[in-house]
């Protein structure tokens, strides 16, 4: 009897192995075939699940978003203001796993252009996060009546991808520690510093 094979879990190992092949050598780097090497799988194995470069592109860069979205779940019963400073934080290229979210990321944007298909997830991700945000920001209260919360969220936004590109093409001079003290003087430039005491600062769920 042939083995069963479930499709979203060789779907899933074929993405990871495509973010693997891109945070270490780059997008031009990360052809159908070294891919399909990385994942341990024949190239014909990979073309049966994608049909080429630019649809595996674009499932590798909805997988990676998926696995940082999961993460907010953990963080729900937080205080919004908790819940917000992970989120900003959660962006930043702290680790192995966020960096290599980053560069998958950068990689869909050099591809976007010229492609509507590429471009739309792009716009679409931004969207979301940044609803997402502006969410946090009205369950926070901490914005002056008649504020846009909206325009708060993409200057926040702006701000921590800001830190994020230097720490990614000068990580000797953006360690860790000052990536997130850099987001911590934005959180406190931007609201009342009593909307962000140390304790919030330091007791973030990861």
């Amino acid at each position: 009897m042939p083995r069963v094979v479930d499709v979203e879990q060789r779907k899933a190992e074929l993405t990871a192995a495509a973010a693997r092949v891109i945070a270490r050598a780059g997008i031009e780097a990360a052809t159908m075939r070294e891919v399909a090497i990385e994942a341990g799988w024949t190239t014909g194995v990979l073309t049966h699940y994608f049909a080429d470069k630019r649809e595996l592109l674009l499932a590798t860069f909805r997988a990676s978003l998926a696995h940082r979205r999961s993460l907010r779940p953990a963080r729900g019963m937080s205080p919004a203001s908790v819940q917000l400073r992970a989120s900003l934080e959660g962006a930043l290229p702290l680790d192995d796993d966020r960096r290599r979210h980053w560069l998958v990321t950068l990689a869909c944007c050099t591809q976007a252009s010229g492609d509507d298909l590429l471009a739309a997830a792009q716009r679409d991700a931004y969207r979301e996060f940044r609803d997402h945000i502006a969410g946090l920001l009205r369950a926070m209260g901490a914005l002056a009546d008649g504020a846009d919360v909206r325009a708060e969220a993409e200057s926040l936004i702006a701000g921590v991808d800001g830190i994020a590109i230097q720490a990614l093409f000068d990580p000797a001079s953006w360690p860790a520690k000052r990536q997130v003290g850099a987001l911590d003087r934005l959180l406190r430039r931007s609201f009342d510093a009593d909307a962000f005491t140390d304790s919030t600062l330091t007791g973030v769920i990861h």
